[in-house]
């Protein structure tokens, strides 16, 4: 009987310590990833521009979200897409409870917005080079 249980035990031991067995993946992307947190970002500020008047008509509202995608095409060539999807999915879960207030008139209001969107982008793009697969 001894025998049986030890024997019990050394199994469960090893299928509990055995690679893809128990606990996490290795390679699960954390909370704290810094380009899934750009990603994150950089999505937030663009939504708090396209609140902005007239912003969706902007030719600089357009090149700006045409970096965004360039951004995304490059995260994907370097492997980290998934982290950057990971953000969009963040994102896409808080966007519906977003309760910030919304950019005001104005081209000074818009410049804020517009330099605010243009520094995450800029802070996506160093994460995006700073990834290491």
């Amino acid at each position: 009987m001894r025998a049986a249980a030890a024997t019990a035990g050394m199994v469960s031991a090893a299928v509990l310590l055995a690679p893809g067995c128990g606990g996490s993946p290795p390679d699960r992307p954390q909370d704290s990833d810094p380009l899934r947190q750009a990603s994150f970002r950089s999505l937030a500020a663009r939504e708090f521009l396209a609140s902005c008047p007239g912003a969706a008509a902007r030719s600089e509202t357009l090149q700006q979200a045409q970096r965004l995608e360039e951004l995304k095409q490059l995260a994907n060539r370097k492997g980290a897409a998934r982290a950057v999807a990971l953000g969009e999915n963040d994102w896409a879960a808080v966007a519906r409870y977003d309760e910030r207030e919304r950019c005001e008139p104005g081209e000074e209001a818009y410049g804020e917005a517009m330099a605010a969107f243009s520094q995450t982008l800029d802070t996506l793009a160093r994460r995006i080079a700073e990834y290491r697969p």
